[in-house]
């Protein structure tokens, strides 16, 4: 969790922009209430990068900054480079990245003046119609330059001291780490609006030396200094700290204007020409990422927060034409979600009737209105990314509540738990690999259709669970098998002495429509040895003798599977005639090579739930 440096002095002028309603000495006291952690409330010295702009912000005990963080130049080398800009009041919030609409002291003033009551219910802002046209090509969705999301905002009537660059640059960084997962979900860009030429716009991809453009820290007045999108990721700091985003691609994402300067190579760096200044006086604002929802609610935490911090800008919307078709942003209409008032007062454990809880909700940002069921439809900001479920909008009222305020009981019956069966029979199996002389190994549950079924040269099975809004393409289904994991492993493991034993004991999960969630989890076992004398008989000695041990009798069929050599493979089953459970074999030489390995590799699978059960259908 980050320690975020908030101006104790610019929260109260905007807390308080309405008349006095908190005083300093408060300020901590109350956002404990509000469920904000304060680490403590102290002087900084404040700095200034003369290369890159990039205002500095240290402690007593932190000392003069020794580099830029931002353009990493010396200050020991370059003393000329750093400036004093002077002491300042700040509070120290130790900040959770669910809540990144208080990052900044506009989102945060925003917070308190409902939770105070001052100005309770949902803010709305208003957005002037579209004037700037991007153009999103479509090879941004392709594998080899794939970063096709993107919303933009321009922001008019934009007036900056050095205090209002800083929490706009620090913004973006906690935005970048909070929703942006450092950049890979989304990534930000602020530009001087002024010094852009023409109305439509063009995002697009690029070849690594496609072009050449002055990156944000470089002297622009040095030839040396223009230099392509591959050698960013070669030369800058900012570029070599992030190029594994861009790692693979064979084009690069850019922004450019009109008149085809380069405002950006999203998620690296801004360049030069563009960069915000004390004289700026409109802002072009672009959000790119993997995530639509992630870019979207990113661009509407950006907008809102410069809207509060300073009332007197005008947000302007954008048209972005995009392969799927034109729409504009930022949109800041609030989402709707349905909440009964008995369930929210059984979840906090206090009565409370539809009034009670309609100022409570208020009070956290919310707009509510009381349909003819006495449920409350509650509208939700565009900036809140934390609320997605009314569970969310619940926790939202018990805080304005009070959690202080809540009587503790004690649970009126007591029930002692017990291990699940399959629990304690997967721990008797990892004891009898282990005692075989295996490894365990815990790899991921979600996997994709390419690992878990291309590399091991299988047709995709069609009772896979596939992720409806998956962070990324390695993570598009939930893994039916602890093979693909394994040999991952081995992989990544291959320059180690052989023979290498690993094992794994976890769940896999398919659909099924029996089942009351329509899918179901299934405990499997899966072992892999690689060596250079291994075999099939190997693997068949440790089946038989992981069966003994677990006390279950199982027999061996001979069988065709795609994944191992042929004549080397077999399928298992439970007991005599019972199903099938499971395979094992030496693994075809074609497999082998989509992980890299160079050694044979013999592996089994099998369910331990249904070896256990005594079969049961495949």
């Amino acid at each position: 969790m980050p320690i975020i440096n908030m101006p104790l002095g610019k929260l109260l002028k905007l807390v308080n922009a309405d008349g006095e309603v908190i005083r300093a000495d408060d300020v901590a006291d109350r956002l404990h209430d509000m469920g904000v952690e304060v680490e403590e409330i102290t002087n900084t010295e404040q700095y200034i990068c003369r290369v890159c702009g990039k205002i500095i912000e240290r402690t007593e005990a932190q000392g003069p900054p020794i580099n830029c963080s931002n353009c990493g130049v010396d200050f020991r080398e370059q003393p000329e480079a750093l400036d004093q800009l002077g002491e300042t009041r700040v509070i120290r919030l130790d900040m959770l990245a669910v809540r990144p609409d208080i990052f900044d002291a506009g989102g945060m003033a925003r917070y308190f003046r409902g939770y105070l009551g001052v100005r309770p219910g949902l803010v709305e802002y208003e957005t002037r119609d579209a004037r700037v046209t991007v153009r999103v090509d479509p090879n941004l969705a392709r594998e080899e330059s794939y970063r096709p999301f993107i919303a933009c905002a321009v922001v008019r009537n934009v007036k900056l001291d050095h205090e209002l660059i800083k929490l706009v640059m620090n913004l973006q960084e906690n935005l970048h780490w909070a929703l942006g997962r450092d950049r890979k979900l989304a990534s930000i860009g602020v530009y001087d609006l002024d010094t852009l030429e023409g109305e439509t716009f063009r995002y697009d991809a690029v070849a690594p030396d496609g072009l050449r453009f002055v990156p944000l820290g470089f002297p622009p007045d040095d030839p040396a200094s223009c230099i392509t999108p591959g050698e960013i990721l070669q030369k800058h700091k900012t570029g070599l700290a992030y190029a594994h985003l861009l790692a693979g691609f064979s084009a690069y994402p850019i922004l450019r204007d009109g008149a085809g300067t380069v405002l950006s190579m999203p998620p690296i760096i801004n360049s030069e020409s563009t960069r915000v200044t004390l004289d700026t006086r409109q802002f072009f604002i672009d959000v790119t990422g993997l995530s639509r929802r992630t870019v979207d609610r990113t661009l509407a935490v950006v907008v809102t927060s410069l809207k509060e911090m300073m009332p007197d800008i005008e947000i302007e919307q954008v048209r972005i034409d995009s392969p799927d078709g034109p729409h504009v942003t930022p949109d800041l209409a609030p989402t709707s979600m349905t909440l009964p008032v008995a369930e929210a007062s059984d979840t906090i454990g206090v009565r409370l009737d539809a009034v009670a809880l309609r100022d409570l909700l208020e009070r956290m940002g919310h707009g509510v209105m009381l349909d003819q069921d006495q449920r409350l439809v509650v509208s939700v900001g565009a900036w809140r990314n934390d609320v997605m479920h009314p569970i969310d909008l619940i926790e939202d009222a018990a805080i304005a509540y009070g959690y202080e305020k809540l009587t503790p009981e004690i649970v009126p019956t007591f029930t002692i738990g017990t291990p699940r069966a399959i629990e304690e029979h997967a721990a008797v199996a990892r004891r009898v690999f282990t005692g075989l002389g295996f490894h365990q190994v815990m790899t991921l549950v979600l996997s994709s259709e390419p690992a878990a079924f291309e590399k091991w040269r299988v047709e995709p099975d069609p009772r896979a669970v596939k992720i409806a809004n998956p962070i990324s393409t390695e993570q598009t289904i939930a893994r039916v098998g602890l093979l693909p994991g394994l040999l991952e492993t081995l992989a990544i493991n291959k320059q180690y002495d052989l023979p290498q034993y690993l094992f794994e004991i976890g769940d896999v999960c398919f659909c099924d429509e029996a089942a009351e969630t329509g899918a179901r989890e299934e405990r499997y076992a899966a072992a892999a040895m690689i060596g250079t004398h291994v075999g099939y008989a190997d693997i068949r000695a440790v089946a038989d003798a992981f069966a003994h041990e677990m006390g279950a009798t199982i027999t061996v069929e001979p069988c065709e599977h795609p994944s191992f050599i042929p004549g080397r493979v077999a399928r298992l089953c439970v007991g005599d005639g019972g199903g099938p459970i499971g395979v094992m074999g030496e693994v075809h030489p074609a497999v082998l090579e989509n992980y890299g390995l160079k050694h044979p590799v013999s592996v089994l699978e099998l369910s331990l739930a249904r070896l256990l059960a005594g079969g049961g259908a495949s």
